[in-house]
């Protein structure tokens, strides 16, 4: 059996007799068998490339059969030469014959001589289609860059299209284009609303950050040893949940970051949003400058986990082993009742009552050097530093409202860990991994697709016209901060 599939090439307004056949593939197969069922993987590759290259080039040629007159008198051009244009598109690369004019006299004056016109080269900005740029964007933000660019080659006729060093420009590119994104729009956000009754934000059920730190690649140039994320979720009432995340050195206003998240998925300016987080200074100066943040509520099981370590001390040690049954037991119930009080709200009586019981224990010998006696003081310590940020857990969890932050726990590991850290011998810079979390937010979230990726790409166009070219070495700088100080030096 052989099957041929041709391409029926159809000019406008020609009878049937004069359309344009091409064969695009043949396949054979022995008669009265199934050992192979269907198209293979290879011939499937090889027919979506052929056919893509005959559009192509089809669409190029129509397009192109337009393009040789003058637009303002409609003389013929004068045609130079040829060149090879190369188009890189989702089923292949395609190689174009794109030819090279001469402008017309008409546009010919003394400041203006006769030039040469590359018509094809002016109009395909990029050589890369945006579906391809999407496909590599989103799976090389869910997988290593080789496995991303095999997997690619593997289903899509890509043999010699893309390359993992590819993906890893590309995941730079859309990262920068995705984060000056986020910039302009920061720089639109209005300001906050003066003699306006504010409101806890109803769209928002939940919001909670945590950190994470990956390995510096150039910790031995001094560049710090570690990388630092920030990353974020949110649960809504009425549509899915959402991530942020950044690079805490790549950004200029976390509290910026953290209102033009929320503005953007429906918080208003009279509506405000309680943020849940552990202890890292970071958060609180983020909250405390943000205009739509309301406050900084204490993650629970941060809390929990501390009491627990103090339990446990209490048994395996030679000291607590001297304890009699009873005074063991009464100090693990003080330190249970300390919890509770901290569960309802009373941190205050919660710290009284630690500091006691450590009182209590000192009069036993070696108690000072023991893991217990660290734990107490630690958990004294954590309440005091955390007083403000300390509220009634168990009236919020019986009105159903969030008291952990394990949705940013959770966020930590489908936006950094699975991708960046875990089970992966992987160094980042501080902007290499910005970028990345930026792509891979976006995928995450459902705002990465080819209308986007264009749509980013006119708008860098455009921003880039606008300012103008670049002063020599002013990209060098080590990080926006740096530039804006740069700039504040010089009198810019």
């Amino acid at each position: 059996m052989r099957m041929i599939i041709e391409a029926r090439l159809a000019k406008e307004g020609s009878d049937t007799g004069q359309d344009v056949e091409r064969v695009l593939a043949v396949i054979e197969r022995p008669d009265c068998s199934l050992a192979d069922l269907g198209l293979t993987l290879a011939e499937g590759r090889a027919l979506l490339a052929e056919a893509q290259a005959q559009l192509v080039s089809t669409q190029v040629d129509r397009w192109l059969s337009g393009q040789t007159h003058c637009q303002c008198c409609g003389e013929a051009l004068s045609h130079k030469d040829h060149r090879s244009t190369v188009v890189r598109t989702v089923y292949g690369k395609v190689t174009l014959k794109s030819p090279r004019l001469w402008s017309c006299a008409c546009q010919q004056t003394v400041r203006t001589p006769r030039h040469v016109v590359h018509p094809l080269s002016k109009a395909l900005t990029s050589r890369t289609t945006p579906e391809l740029k999407y496909l590599q964007a989103k799976w090389a933000s869910q997988m290593a860059y080789r496995q991303a660019t095999a997997m690619l080659k593997e289903v899509l006729p890509l043999e010699k299209g893309i390359s993992f060093s590819g993906a890893r420009n590309r995941i730079r590119t859309i990262g920068k284009q995705l984060d000056d994104d986020i910039e302009r729009d920061i720089a639109k956000l209005p300001h906050s609303v003066a003699d306006v009754r504010i409101r806890e934000s109803r769209h928002v059920a939940a919001m909670s950050v945590d950190s994470a730190w990956l390995r510096h690649c150039d910790s031995q140039r001094g560049l710090g040893r570690h990388v630092n994320l920030i990353a974020g979720r949110a649960t809504f009432t009425d549509s899915p949940p959402k991530f942020y995340a950044y690079v805490h050195r790549e950004v200029p206003s976390a509290a910026a970051r953290l209102d033009h998240f929320l503005s953007r998925n429906g918080v208003a300016a009279n509506e405000r949003v309680t943020v849940i987080s552990d202890d890292a200074g970071e958060f609180e100066k983020t909250v405390q400058g943000s205009r739509l943040a309301r406050g900084r509520i204490l993650d629970w099981f941060h809390i929990a986990m501390q009491f627990n370590a103090a339990q446990r001390s209490l048994y395996g040690s030679k000291m607590m082993d001297a304890l009699e049954r009873e005074e063991r037991e009464s100090a693990e119930t003080e330190i249970t009742h300390a919890k509770f009080l901290v569960w309802h709200g009373k941190g205050r009586k919660a710290m009284e009552r630690i500091k006691a019981l450590d009182a209590r224990l000192l009069t036993r010998t070696g108690y000072e050097y023991s893991t217990l006696s660290e734990h107490l003081r630690n958990i004294w310590y954590y309440l005091r530093n955390n007083s403000p940020t300390l509220v009634n857990y168990g009236a919020r969890h019986r009105k159903g409202l969030p008291i952990s932050s394990s949705i940013a726990e959770s966020a930590v590991n489908q936006v950094v860990s699975h991708r960046m850290a875990k089970k992966r011998q992987m160094r980042w810079t501080d902007q290499g991994a910005h970028c990345l979390v930026q792509v891979r937010v976006a995928a995450l979230n459902g705002e990465l697709s080819p209308d986007r990726i264009s749509a980013l790409e006119l708008a860098a166009s455009r921003h880039s016209q606008s300012i103008g070219p670049a002063s020599p070495n002013w990209h060098q700088a080590p990080h926006r901060k740096s530039r804006d100080m740069l700039a504040e030096n010089w009198g810019a």
